[in-house]
Protein backbone atom coordinates (compact mmCIF):
# COMPACT_ATOMS: atom_id res chain seq x y z
CA UNK A 1 0.00 0.00 0.00
CA UNK A 2 1.37 3.36 -0.70
CA UNK A 3 2.61 5.79 2.08
CA UNK A 4 -0.45 8.50 2.05
CA UNK A 5 0.16 10.22 5.22
CA UNK A 6 2.63 13.18 5.46
CA UNK A 7 6.37 12.89 7.23
CA UNK A 8 6.34 13.73 10.69
CA UNK A 9 7.03 17.14 10.97
CA UNK A 10 5.38 18.15 7.85
CA UNK A 11 2.00 19.73 6.89
CA UNK A 12 0.12 20.60 3.93
CA UNK A 13 -0.48 24.50 3.29
CA UNK A 14 -4.30 25.54 2.35
CA UNK A 15 -7.40 27.56 3.24
CA UNK A 16 -7.77 30.58 4.80
CA UNK A 17 -4.07 30.19 6.53
CA UNK A 18 -2.36 29.70 3.82
CA UNK A 19 -4.23 32.52 2.23
CA UNK A 20 -3.15 34.58 5.37
CA UNK A 21 0.55 33.58 4.96
CA UNK A 22 0.34 34.09 1.11
CA UNK A 23 -0.43 37.65 1.89
CA UNK A 24 1.73 38.82 4.73
CA UNK A 25 4.12 37.46 2.55
CA UNK A 26 3.23 39.59 -0.39
CA UNK A 27 3.20 42.55 1.54
CA UNK A 28 6.56 42.30 3.56
CA UNK A 29 8.08 41.77 -0.25
CA UNK A 30 6.06 45.31 -1.51
CA UNK A 31 7.86 46.80 1.15
CA UNK A 32 10.98 45.73 0.54
CA UNK A 33 10.99 46.15 -2.81
CA UNK A 34 9.88 49.53 -2.57
CA UNK A 35 13.21 50.23 -0.09
CA UNK A 36 14.98 48.74 -2.62
CA UNK A 37 15.91 45.62 -1.21
CA UNK A 38 17.52 43.01 -3.88
CA UNK A 39 15.80 39.77 -4.30
CA UNK A 40 17.74 36.76 -3.71
CA UNK A 41 16.82 33.01 -4.34
CA UNK A 42 19.07 30.08 -3.07
CA UNK A 43 18.44 26.48 -3.78
CA UNK A 44 17.11 24.56 -1.42
CA UNK A 45 19.79 21.86 -1.53
CA UNK A 46 23.42 23.09 -0.58
CA UNK A 47 27.25 21.78 -0.20
CA UNK A 48 27.59 20.73 3.62
CA UNK A 49 30.63 22.75 3.66
CA UNK A 50 28.15 25.87 3.56
CA UNK A 51 27.10 25.51 6.74
CA UNK A 52 30.58 24.59 8.85
CA UNK A 53 29.19 26.95 11.20
CA UNK A 54 26.94 25.07 12.70
CA UNK A 55 26.41 22.06 14.25
CA UNK A 56 24.16 20.26 11.99
CA UNK A 57 23.70 17.38 14.00
CA UNK A 58 22.78 19.10 16.95
CA UNK A 59 20.68 21.50 14.44
CA UNK A 60 19.12 18.38 13.12
CA UNK A 61 19.97 18.39 9.47
CA UNK A 62 18.57 16.61 6.35
CA UNK A 63 21.33 15.34 4.68
CA UNK A 64 21.83 13.27 1.52
CA UNK A 65 24.41 12.63 -1.42
CA UNK A 66 24.30 13.27 -5.08
CA UNK A 67 25.17 11.56 -7.88
CA UNK A 68 28.96 12.51 -7.20
CA UNK A 69 28.70 11.11 -3.22
CA UNK A 70 28.99 14.55 -2.75
CA UNK A 71 27.30 15.33 0.58
CA UNK A 72 24.63 18.18 0.57
CA UNK A 73 21.99 19.23 3.36
CA UNK A 74 18.67 20.62 2.75
CA UNK A 75 19.34 24.51 3.93
CA UNK A 76 18.26 24.79 7.60
CA UNK A 77 19.25 28.67 7.39
CA UNK A 78 19.54 31.18 4.31
CA UNK A 79 21.85 33.23 6.17
CA UNK A 80 24.58 31.36 4.87
CA UNK A 81 23.46 30.13 1.42
CA UNK A 82 23.12 33.83 0.86
CA UNK A 83 26.67 34.43 2.19
CA UNK A 84 27.88 31.84 -0.44
CA UNK A 85 25.80 33.88 -3.18
CA UNK A 86 27.83 36.86 -2.55
CA UNK A 87 31.40 35.06 -2.44
CA UNK A 88 30.48 33.23 -5.62
CA UNK A 89 28.60 36.21 -7.70
CA UNK A 90 29.64 39.54 -8.91
CA UNK A 91 27.27 41.39 -7.07
CA UNK A 92 28.61 45.31 -6.15
CA UNK A 93 28.43 46.25 -2.59
CA UNK A 94 27.20 47.44 -0.03
CA UNK A 95 23.68 46.41 -1.07
CA UNK A 96 20.63 45.76 0.51
CA UNK A 97 19.00 41.47 -0.01
CA UNK A 98 16.03 39.80 1.59
CA UNK A 99 15.06 36.79 0.30
CA UNK A 100 11.86 34.21 1.28
CA UNK A 101 12.34 30.31 1.15
CA UNK A 102 11.68 27.07 3.21
CA UNK A 103 14.14 25.72 5.71
CA UNK A 104 14.34 22.58 7.34
CA UNK A 105 15.11 21.34 10.65
CA UNK A 106 14.66 18.14 12.30
CA UNK A 107 12.54 18.90 15.64
CA UNK A 108 12.82 16.62 18.77
CA UNK A 109 10.01 14.33 18.57
CA UNK A 110 6.86 15.33 20.30
CA UNK A 111 8.08 18.93 20.28
CA UNK A 112 5.12 20.08 18.02
CA UNK A 113 7.57 21.83 16.22
CA UNK A 114 7.49 21.61 12.19
CA UNK A 115 10.29 20.36 10.41
CA UNK A 116 9.68 22.60 7.56
CA UNK A 117 8.60 26.39 7.72
CA UNK A 118 8.96 29.28 5.77
CA UNK A 119 11.05 32.04 6.53
CA UNK A 120 11.97 35.61 4.92
CA UNK A 121 14.12 37.84 6.03
CA UNK A 122 16.64 40.85 5.08
CA UNK A 123 20.51 41.37 4.59
CA UNK A 124 21.95 44.52 4.96
CA UNK A 125 25.64 43.81 3.85
CA UNK A 126 28.63 46.25 3.58
CA UNK A 127 27.73 48.65 6.29
CA UNK A 128 28.67 49.32 9.28
CA UNK A 129 26.20 51.82 10.74
CA UNK A 130 24.35 51.42 13.26
CA UNK A 131 21.54 52.54 10.57
CA UNK A 132 21.48 48.76 9.56
CA UNK A 133 20.41 47.51 13.28
CA UNK A 134 17.64 50.04 13.24
CA UNK A 135 16.57 49.54 9.83
CA UNK A 136 15.51 45.77 11.01
CA UNK A 137 14.22 46.85 14.28
CA UNK A 138 12.07 49.70 12.31
CA UNK A 139 10.60 46.72 10.19
CA UNK A 140 10.14 44.48 12.88
CA UNK A 141 8.02 47.64 14.90
CA UNK A 142 5.95 48.33 10.95
CA UNK A 143 5.19 44.36 10.65
CA UNK A 144 4.34 44.28 14.37
CA UNK A 145 1.67 47.32 13.54
CA UNK A 146 0.39 45.92 10.69
CA UNK A 147 -0.37 42.28 11.67
CA UNK A 148 -0.20 42.23 14.95
CA UNK A 149 -1.59 44.61 16.92
CA UNK A 150 1.45 46.13 17.76
CA UNK A 151 2.20 43.22 20.53
CA UNK A 152 5.22 42.98 19.61
CA UNK A 153 8.30 43.09 21.99
CA UNK A 154 12.10 43.40 21.32
CA UNK A 155 14.81 41.83 23.14
CA UNK A 156 17.97 43.34 22.87
CA UNK A 157 21.30 41.57 23.16
CA UNK A 158 24.83 41.52 22.47
CA UNK A 159 27.08 38.74 21.17
CA UNK A 160 30.26 39.92 22.59
CA UNK A 161 29.00 40.89 26.19
CA UNK A 162 29.53 37.83 27.79
CA UNK A 163 32.90 37.24 26.13
CA UNK A 164 33.80 40.94 27.47
CA UNK A 165 33.10 39.56 30.77
CA UNK A 166 34.83 36.46 30.86
CA UNK A 167 38.11 37.97 29.04
CA UNK A 168 39.02 39.59 32.06
CA UNK A 169 38.90 36.41 34.37
CA UNK A 170 40.41 33.66 32.91
CA UNK A 171 42.32 32.52 29.36
CA UNK A 172 40.95 29.03 29.69
CA UNK A 173 38.83 28.93 26.85
CA UNK A 174 37.11 25.72 27.65
CA UNK A 175 35.79 27.08 30.61
CA UNK A 176 34.56 30.07 29.40
CA UNK A 177 32.28 27.64 27.10
CA UNK A 178 31.04 25.74 29.71
CA UNK A 179 30.37 29.26 31.46
CA UNK A 180 28.62 30.67 28.80
CA UNK A 181 26.85 27.53 28.15
CA UNK A 182 25.13 26.99 31.35
CA UNK A 183 24.85 31.30 31.40
CA UNK A 184 22.60 31.18 28.48
CA UNK A 185 20.79 27.97 29.74
CA UNK A 186 20.27 29.60 32.91
CA UNK A 187 20.93 26.37 34.44
CA UNK A 188 21.89 28.06 38.15
CA UNK A 189 23.37 24.96 40.09
CA UNK A 190 26.23 24.35 36.87
CA UNK A 191 26.58 28.15 36.59
CA UNK A 192 27.58 29.23 39.85
CA UNK A 193 29.69 26.22 40.34
CA UNK A 194 31.66 26.96 37.22
CA UNK A 195 31.80 30.32 38.69
CA UNK A 196 32.88 29.43 41.97
CA UNK A 197 36.69 29.88 41.51
CA UNK A 198 35.97 33.62 40.91
CA UNK A 199 35.03 34.01 44.58
CA UNK A 200 38.14 36.35 45.64
CA UNK A 201 37.10 38.09 42.71
CA UNK A 202 35.52 41.69 42.72
CA UNK A 203 33.56 40.84 39.72
CA UNK A 204 32.55 37.83 41.71
CA UNK A 205 29.15 39.91 43.00
CA UNK A 206 28.12 41.01 39.33
CA UNK A 207 28.46 37.36 38.60
CA UNK A 208 26.34 35.89 41.00
CA UNK A 209 23.58 38.33 39.61
CA UNK A 210 24.83 38.19 35.68
CA UNK A 211 21.95 35.43 34.73
CA UNK A 212 19.16 37.09 36.11
CA UNK A 213 19.73 40.28 34.72
CA UNK A 214 17.34 40.11 31.54
CA UNK A 215 14.03 41.81 31.53
CA UNK A 216 12.79 45.76 31.69
CA UNK A 217 15.02 47.84 29.93
CA UNK A 218 15.24 50.61 32.44
CA UNK A 219 15.53 47.57 35.60
CA UNK A 220 18.09 46.14 33.90
CA UNK A 221 20.31 49.12 33.38
CA UNK A 222 19.16 50.54 36.82
CA UNK A 223 21.13 47.34 38.25
CA UNK A 224 23.87 47.23 35.94
CA UNK A 225 25.29 50.48 37.11
CA UNK A 226 25.65 48.87 40.30
CA UNK A 227 28.46 47.13 39.35
CA UNK A 228 32.01 48.12 38.09
CA UNK A 229 32.49 46.13 34.68
CA UNK A 230 35.24 46.04 32.13
CA UNK A 231 35.59 48.56 29.95
CA UNK A 232 34.52 46.73 26.87
CA UNK A 233 31.31 45.60 28.74
CA UNK A 234 30.34 49.13 29.81
CA UNK A 235 31.10 50.22 25.81
CA UNK A 236 28.43 47.75 25.15
CA UNK A 237 26.05 48.89 27.62
CA UNK A 238 26.53 52.43 26.32
CA UNK A 239 25.92 51.30 23.15
CA UNK A 240 22.66 49.55 23.90
CA UNK A 241 21.24 52.06 26.15
CA UNK A 242 21.95 54.52 23.13
CA UNK A 243 19.52 51.96 20.71
CA UNK A 244 17.02 51.63 23.33
CA UNK A 245 16.84 55.48 23.52
CA UNK A 246 15.84 55.25 19.70
CA UNK A 247 13.54 51.77 19.64
CA UNK A 248 11.10 53.72 22.36
CA UNK A 249 10.11 56.79 20.16
CA UNK A 250 8.48 53.80 17.82
CA UNK A 251 4.72 53.76 18.49
CA UNK A 252 3.60 50.88 21.07
CA UNK A 253 7.19 49.37 20.98
CA UNK A 254 8.53 47.45 23.97
CA UNK A 255 11.85 47.22 24.91
CA UNK A 256 13.34 43.87 26.87
CA UNK A 257 16.86 43.70 27.66
CA UNK A 258 19.06 40.52 28.47
CA UNK A 259 22.55 40.53 29.00
CA UNK A 260 22.74 36.68 29.64
CA UNK A 261 21.12 35.56 26.13
CA UNK A 262 22.94 33.01 23.23
CA UNK A 263 23.90 35.03 19.87
CA UNK A 264 21.28 33.29 17.14
CA UNK A 265 24.18 31.99 16.32
CA UNK A 266 27.83 31.63 16.90
CA UNK A 267 28.98 34.37 13.53
CA UNK A 268 27.07 36.86 15.34
CA UNK A 269 29.43 39.48 16.71
CA UNK A 270 27.50 42.78 17.99
CA UNK A 271 23.81 43.90 18.85
CA UNK A 272 21.59 40.89 18.64
CA UNK A 273 17.66 41.87 18.75
CA UNK A 274 14.30 39.13 19.05
CA UNK A 275 10.67 40.02 18.43
CA UNK A 276 8.06 37.68 20.08
CA UNK A 277 4.89 38.11 21.26
CA UNK A 278 4.14 36.86 25.04
CA UNK A 279 1.75 33.74 23.66
CA UNK A 280 4.23 32.32 21.87
CA UNK A 281 7.14 30.94 23.23
CA UNK A 282 9.10 31.01 19.75
CA UNK A 283 10.83 33.97 18.26
CA UNK A 284 9.18 35.80 15.32
CA UNK A 285 11.90 37.74 14.64
CA UNK A 286 15.32 37.04 15.04
CA UNK A 287 18.68 38.54 13.64
CA UNK A 288 21.59 40.57 14.28
CA UNK A 289 25.16 42.00 13.30
CA UNK A 290 27.72 39.93 11.96
CA UNK A 291 30.94 41.45 10.58
CA UNK A 292 32.40 38.21 9.48
CA UNK A 293 29.79 37.36 7.13
CA UNK A 294 32.06 36.27 4.19
CA UNK A 295 35.03 34.99 5.94
CA UNK A 296 34.40 31.51 5.35
CA UNK A 297 34.06 31.63 1.74
CA UNK A 298 36.80 34.52 1.00
CA UNK A 299 39.53 36.43 1.83
CA UNK A 300 37.97 39.67 3.03
CA UNK A 301 34.50 39.93 5.38
CA UNK A 302 32.20 42.45 4.74
CA UNK A 303 29.88 44.41 7.87
CA UNK A 304 26.40 42.45 7.81
CA UNK A 305 23.13 42.81 9.88
CA UNK A 306 20.68 40.33 9.17
CA UNK A 307 17.14 39.54 10.14
CA UNK A 308 15.01 36.48 9.62
CA UNK A 309 10.87 36.66 9.53
CA UNK A 310 9.11 33.32 10.81
CA UNK A 311 6.30 34.15 8.73
CA UNK A 312 4.69 30.26 9.86
CA UNK A 313 4.19 32.13 13.22
CA UNK A 314 2.75 35.56 11.67
CA UNK A 315 0.21 33.40 9.74
CA UNK A 316 -0.84 31.59 12.86
CA UNK A 317 -1.17 34.62 15.23
CA UNK A 318 -1.56 37.59 12.81
CA UNK A 319 -5.13 39.54 13.03
CA UNK A 320 -5.28 40.35 9.50
CA UNK A 321 -8.52 39.19 7.99
CA UNK A 322 -8.13 37.69 4.21
CA UNK A 323 -11.48 37.91 2.01
CA UNK A 324 -12.27 35.96 -0.68
CA UNK A 325 -12.93 38.47 -3.46
CA UNK A 326 -16.44 37.82 -4.61
CA UNK A 327 -17.06 37.92 -8.17
CA UNK A 328 -19.93 37.61 -10.85
CA UNK A 329 -20.46 33.93 -12.72
CA UNK A 330 -19.66 33.68 -16.34
CA UNK A 331 -21.35 30.94 -18.59
CA UNK A 332 -19.94 30.28 -22.07
CA UNK A 333 -20.17 27.42 -24.42
CA UNK A 334 -16.95 26.17 -25.26
CA UNK A 335 -16.71 27.41 -28.82
CA UNK A 336 -16.69 30.90 -27.42
CA UNK A 337 -13.83 30.72 -25.69
CA UNK A 338 -12.36 33.32 -27.77
CA UNK A 339 -15.12 35.70 -26.99
CA UNK A 340 -14.55 34.67 -23.63
CA UNK A 341 -10.99 36.17 -23.42
CA UNK A 342 -12.23 39.28 -24.74
CA UNK A 343 -14.64 39.91 -22.02
CA UNK A 344 -12.05 38.56 -19.30
CA UNK A 345 -9.58 41.71 -20.58
CA UNK A 346 -12.27 44.19 -19.86
CA UNK A 347 -14.68 42.49 -17.01
CA UNK A 348 -13.72 40.43 -13.68
CA UNK A 349 -15.81 37.51 -13.73
CA UNK A 350 -15.03 34.04 -12.15
CA UNK A 351 -15.73 31.44 -15.20
CA UNK A 352 -18.44 29.05 -14.27
CA UNK A 353 -17.30 24.99 -14.29
CA UNK A 354 -21.11 24.02 -14.89
CA UNK A 355 -22.17 22.17 -18.43
CA UNK A 356 -25.64 23.21 -17.93
CA UNK A 357 -27.44 26.54 -17.66
CA UNK A 358 -30.01 25.71 -14.86
CA UNK A 359 -26.85 24.04 -12.48
CA UNK A 360 -24.27 27.33 -13.41
CA UNK A 361 -27.68 29.58 -12.19
CA UNK A 362 -28.28 27.37 -8.52
CA UNK A 363 -24.23 27.42 -8.59
CA UNK A 364 -24.28 31.09 -8.73
CA UNK A 365 -27.18 31.74 -6.73
CA UNK A 366 -25.33 29.54 -3.65
CA UNK A 367 -22.88 32.30 -4.09
CA UNK A 368 -24.48 35.43 -3.68
CA UNK A 369 -23.55 36.06 -7.09
CA UNK A 370 -25.04 37.59 -10.82
CA UNK A 371 -24.68 34.74 -13.57
CA UNK A 372 -23.81 35.87 -17.14
CA UNK A 373 -23.94 33.89 -20.42
CA UNK A 374 -22.96 35.19 -23.66
CA UNK A 375 -25.53 35.54 -26.03
CA UNK A 376 -25.42 34.90 -30.08
CA UNK A 377 -24.63 38.35 -30.74
CA UNK A 378 -21.44 37.91 -28.27
CA UNK A 379 -23.16 40.21 -25.87
CA UNK A 380 -23.46 39.64 -22.23
CA UNK A 381 -26.80 38.89 -20.85
CA UNK A 382 -27.96 38.61 -17.07
CA UNK A 383 -28.95 35.52 -16.19
CA UNK A 384 -32.75 35.83 -14.21
CA UNK A 385 -35.10 33.20 -13.26
CA UNK A 386 -37.04 34.44 -16.15
CA UNK A 387 -34.81 32.84 -17.76
CA UNK A 388 -36.08 29.56 -17.66
CA UNK A 389 -39.82 30.59 -17.93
Amino acid sequence: MHKVNLPLGTRDGFGKRESKKYHIKTEIERRLLENNFMKVSTPLLEHKEVFAEFDLKQMGTYQLLDSNDDSLILRPDLTLPLARFLATNNVKLPQKFYYVGERFNISKALSGKYNQMTQAGIEIVGYSSIRAELECMLLINQISTEFLQGKVQIELGHAQFANSILDVLTQDKFLKEKIKTELFRKNMPKYLAYISIFKDKKEFEFLEKWPRLFGNISWVLRKIKEYELPEKAQQIINELTQVTSWLEQLPKQKVLLDLSVAPPQNYYTGITFKGFIESNSEYVFSGGRYDQLLENFQEQAEPAVGMGIDLEILADFSTVSVQRREKDLLYYQPEQLGMVNKILNKHKFELSMEADLRKAFLAAHKQNAELYKIDEGGNLQNVTEDCFD
